[in-house]
């Protein structure tokens, strides 16, 4: 089983590349959406052992009540940045197998989370970029092994060049690269571009309200996006 670590930014601050075509508080009921649906996503998955929550400052309650869910405010960790805050959350799990996903993922599924544990069987770090091969959306790895952290632009080459080819393995699924971090992500989720992948109802519900206030019509078409799941090193 795992332990996983989904570490979550000032509220305030979250999609902030999209600050030209949604409100603050659109950007924000976006992303308390999706990690609405990726919390409860990860909490039916069987073999999520616990769930670690790094909370920055700004957000409402709406978690749902669980056995294994625990919030750890970025106050608590004594860190002033996510790495530091990510390492002191960390440092508090005590399974060996360990994952680290971000909430802006509003198609992940079940069966992306049974790949990923089959992909972490092979016994390497499992890397799971965005579906420009560009950032980073979840890590795998074994506690006595863990990462040098890499996030935002350019982490998916940062960890492909700090971690050897036969110590990684690379998983490409819908639900795992599909996250809404720019206008054109924001197209792909407003349009239903990606059909490997169902939303989740709380994101659902954001893109209905977004149809009607005409958010839609104001996004540039997307470039084209990975649809294919693969296993790669």
């Amino acid at each position: 089983m795992f332990d996983v670590v989904l570490p979550l930014k000032a509220l305030p601050k979250a999609k902030s590349r999209l600050a030209d075509v949604l409100t603050n508080s659109q950007r924000s009921d976006l992303m308390l959406a999706m990690v609405q649906d990726v919390v409860v996503t990860l909490l039916a998955w069987s073999d999520c052992r616990s769930l670690t929550i790094l909370q920055g400052p700004g957000w409402p309650p709406m978690l749902p009540a669980a056995s294994k869910l625990q919030v750890i405010r970025e106050d608590e960790c004594g860190g002033v940045g996510l790495y530091e805050i990510l390492a002191a959350g960390i440092d508090r799990l005590f399974g060996e197998r360990i994952i680290v996903v971000f909430g802006d993922l509003p198609g992940l599924a079940a069966a992306d989370l049974e790949a990923l544990s089959t992909a972490f069987d092979k016994g390497k770090t499992v890397i799971c970029p965005d579906d420009q091969n560009v950032g980073t959306n979840a890590v795998a790895f074994s506690a006595d092994d863990i990462p040098v952290f890499r996030f935002g632009g350019n982490s998916f080459r940062e960890y492909r060049r700090n971690i050897c080819s036969d110590r990684r393995v690379v998983l490409e699924r819908p639900g795992l690269s599909f996250d809404v971090d720019t206008p054109a992500g924001l197209h792909a989720l407003l349009w239903g571009r990606n059909a490997a992948m169902s939303l989740g109802p709380a994101t659902q519900k954001w893109v209905l309200a977004a149809r009607s206030s005409g958010v839609m019509w104001q996004i540039q078409a997307p470039v084209s996006t990975q649809q294919n799941a693969s296993v790669s090193c």
